[in-house]
């Protein structure tokens, strides 16, 4: 049965951005914190405050960005309150590794699109030969006894992919190419 409770606005979009980006945040709070413990315990804080906040989320601005501040106040908040006699971090040192990270991941997620749109351009046996290597449990030389060659040759036809692939991307980035 269907809600007839109104839906707030923007708290579709901010729950979908919020969804697709959770690793990213945790991930970005792991760089910062080197305790899994503390780790989960600042990523949950940081979810709430996101949440508190939803509706100053604006879907028409990158979600990351604006995550990552609370993140990272999150992370600030967490190590001032700290008591025990733990090796402190400067706080200009944990800004600038926030401020790398964040630059870090929006260079990460520049490539991995890249690398989707380059992968389409296979032809369709390279596509297949890519997934059944990478996403099957077989071992190279089973793959290689399917597909009737040598471990040796299909370890060159996957090196040539891979340098396709290296090739595409960069050309992608560089040309800002989609």
């Amino acid at each position: 049965m269907a809600s007839t409770e109104p839906r707030e606005p923007g708290c579709d979009a901010f729950v979908t951005a919020f969804i697709r980006h959770q690793r990213q945040i945790y991930a970005f709070i792991g760089a910062l914190l080197p305790h899994q413990v503390d780790l989960d315990d600042v990523f949950q804080q940081t979810s709430l405050r996101l949440w508190q906040k939803r509706d100053s989320y604006d879907p028409d601005r990158p979600f990351l960005p604006w995550a990552y501040g609370f993140a990272r106040n999150e992370v600030f908040n967490f190590l001032r309150s700290q008591s025990r006699g733990t090796v402190r971090l400067n706080p200009k040192l944990l800004e600038q590794i926030a401020e790398v990270r964040a630059v870090n991941e929006g260079q990460a997620a520049s490539r991995r699109a890249a690398l989707e749109a380059c992968v389409q351009r296979l032809s369709p046996s390279q596509q297949e030969l890519l997934r059944a290597r990478y996403e099957g449990k077989a071992s190279l030389k089973e793959h290689a006894e399917a597909l009737s060659t040598t471990a040796a040759a299909l370890t060159m036809r996957l090196q040539r992919i891979r340098h396709a692939l290296l090739r595409c991307i960069e050309a992608t980035i560089a040309g800002g190419i989609h």
